[in-house]
């Protein structure tokens, strides 16, 4: 790999100011060699290393390396991302000058969900039939001349309402394959074709679970995987590996069968007879009546909290999977009516989903499921009923790990205390091979770090003030380029509320989506954006349009969280000690996460002050400090404005 990453080296020669790192070379040789040995391997790499390119490189090198040889069956590699800014990154940067100036022949794929997609079929099928709402004359017109002009037919191109999209995307159960009449001019076929070609395909983690949950049939075949975020594995994999019953689940069901303004499904079948249209009308109706009832139900158990933990089987009366199974019996003998192809995919599909619908309904209110956690949450209007795996690690290994020829988890975030014990246990890997690569930035003179006195403990009615007063204060100062980081959106909202001050604009999260909130907030350096957990990773604000990160208090995870309160409750009955084996690593991950967002660049400077007295004054606070990047600390608000340069700071302070 030296040929690579030399001074003298193909990046050198290829990349304008590229700079050898010796953290660099040793990632992509640790990658090389657990390809070479079908092993999997944990890299942390801190930032500034250059892990994409580490991995990118070693991942082309073994696809080559298999082309060439007699065993060509896994001749393809995964990139896994979680956000979509590093997704975009890999395909628009990074692969792109890696085929153009180091492999020439090399080919990649954007694999996404195929509801990203328009589906041409349903589109036509839309138009033809009127199924379009009258409000929706303009975004229509949008999207039809879109479609006349794209080359993708992915939705990220145009801008029309999700109920809109909904009508005209593809969906997997939908899908004519071969025997549509628009197969030849399908996107998604089309983007098959294509990832079938390419050496390297870069998705994200959720539809790699997708993919697995599926039977692996949604991703072409592939070799070894790069799990980059790999921090997030575990949340992403628990929501795949469970099941989850919604309201907006059934409202699309049977919209999808007969909307309330009659769209969908009964409207297309011209031959149903008055009998049958009033017989599927009626079923469809006491199947929405049942599901308002059983939802208005959850609502009201949900009244006090967006999270319930369900401890009791069959806690609400479930009459909706008995109506659900009646509409699917319907939709079975309406289908033996047709003698139209189209129509008897679509109705076969449409009773599948109520049978699944009824039985992860009955599934989750009968607890059938061993070491699961069953529980409800409300989000806005949306409600969910869900059964998570406790034990995420085994099931990660039996349906991934063993499964893979091999796998590279990698984050700048995956040790704690300097130990990968935590992510490893998690993961399911104990045997895993690690490698600590540690920044190549110079956190001693780039970065101070702040940690507040005279704040009173989080457990205390006096914290928010206090907290409040020291974000004050500490905004006084820098009068923006601040980002403040909460662990909940009451807080977020209660310190945007009070304080104000002259000159400086503070940003909300909420009320703007976050793309823009980022963009607002790097044009106007007299600006401070209040985030939560969205914020605390995933972004990147490199250069002075950030020199001040606060993170307000340590991010331990609600610990009622029905899924965290079990697996506290899983590591106690192990004899494990729940707070020091599990919640305190976890907290320590996203911590460094959040500490992660001041420096991007070598030439970056900042402060990052810590709001929460708990890491001075409890015992596991030094396990925090210790994985954190070696830099000055300081107890003195006057320090802030100095580190970052800020003039006349005395009379700005008096």
């Amino acid at each position: 790999m030296d040929r690579f990453f030399s001074a003298t080296g193909i990046l050198s020669k290829a990349l304008d100011g590229y700079e050898p790192r010796i953290e660099q070379l040793k990632m992509s040789e640790a990658i090389a060699s657990a390809l070479k040995n079908k092993e999997h391997l944990i890299v942390e790499a801190g930032t500034g290393v250059g892990k994409s390119l580490a991995y990118l490189i070693s991942l082309i090198e073994w696809v080559i390396d298999i082309n060439n040889s007699d065993d060509s069956g896994n001749r393809r590699a995964v990139v896994s991302t979680y956000t979509k800014a590093l997704q975009r990154q890999l395909v628009e940067k990074d692969l792109p000058f890696l085929r153009d100036n180091v492999f020439n022949d090399m080919r990649f794929a954007l694999c996404i969900g195929s509801e990203n997609y328009v589906c041409l079929r349903r589109l036509g099928q839309a138009r033809y039939y009127g199924l379009f709402d009258t409000d929706e004359a303009e975004p229509i017109n949008v999207l039809l001349g879109w479609v006349k002009r794209t080359s993708t037919g992915i939705r990220s191109e145009v801008d029309v309402p999700h109920k809109l999209w909904q009508k005209v995307c593809r969906e997997s159960d939908l899908c004519h394959g071969r025997e549509c009449r628009n197969f030849n001019d399908c996107f998604y076929q089309r983007a098959k074709a294509e990832e079938r070609k390419a050496h390297i395909l870069v998705t994200n983690h959720h539809l790699f679970f997708a993919h697995v949950v599926s039977g692996w049939n949604v991703l072409p075949s592939f070799g070894p995987v790069v799990f980059d975020e790999a921090h997030e594995l575990e949340d992403v994999a628990s929501d795949y590996l469970g099941i989850e019953v919604s309201n907006y689940k059934l409202r699309n069901l049977l919209d999808a069968i007969l909307s309330p303004h009659g769209k969908g499904l009964a409207a297309r079948l011209n031959w149903l007879t008055p009998n049958l249209s009033i017989e599927l009308g009626t079923t469809v109706n006491m199947v929405r009546m049942h599901g308002e009832v059983f939802f208005n139900e959850l609502s009201e158990r949900l009244k006090d909290s967006s999270t319930l933990r369900i401890h009791e089987k069959c806690f609400i009366k479930n009459d909706l999977s008995d109506a659900l199974a009646n509409l699917a019996d319907e939709l079975k003998m309406l289908k033996m009516s047709s003698n139209n192809d189209d129509e008897e995919k679509e109705i076969s599909a449409l009773a599948l989903r109520s049978e699944v619908l009824a039985l992860s309904l009955r599934i989750i209110l009968g607890q059938e499921l061993e070491n699961h956690v069953y529980w409800a949450e409300k989000d806005g209007r949306r409600l969910r009923l869900i059964a998570t795996p406790v034990d995420i690690a085994s099931e990660l290994k039996a349906q991934v790990f063993d499964v893979v020829y091999s796998a590279v988890m990698t984050s700048a975030t995956l040790s704690t205390d300097k130990s990968f014990d935590y992510i490893k246990e998690r993961l399911g890997l104990p045997d895993a091979e690690s490698l600590l690569l540690h920044s190549p930035f110079d956190y001693k003179e780039q970065v101070m770090l702040y940690l507040a006195g005279n704040i009173r403990e989080p457990n205390t009615e006096e914290f928010e003030d206090d907290l409040i007063r020291h974000i004050y204060e500490i905004l006084s100062v820098t009068m923006g380029r601040t980002l403040v980081l909460f662990t909940n959106y009451h807080l977020l909202i209660k310190a945007g509320n009070t304080i104000n001050i002259p000159g400086l604009k503070v940003l909300l999260q909420g009320d703007m989506d976050s793309y823009r909130l980022v963009q607002e907030f790097r044009e106007d350096k007299h600006s401070a954006l209040f985030g939560t957990y969205t914020f605390w990773q995933g972004i990147d604000i490199p250069g002075d349009d950030l020199q001040c990160v606060v993170i307000t208090k340590l991010p331990f995870a609600v610990p009622d969280e029905p899924v965290v309160e079990a697996r506290v409750e899983a590591l106690a009955r192990e004899g494990k000690n729940p707070f020091y084996h599990y919640q305190i690593p976890q907290a320590i991950i996203l911590l460094k996460q959040g500490f992660g967002r001041l420096i991007r660049t070598k030439t970056d400077r900042g402060v990052v002050a810590i709001l929460d007295p708990r890491i001075r004054t409890r015992g596991y606070g030094k396990h925090f400090l210790k994985s954190l990047p070696e830099c000055k600390i300081s107890k003195s608000m006057d320090d802030i404005g100095q580190f970052i340069g800020i003039e006349e700071f005395a009379k700005i302070r008096s």
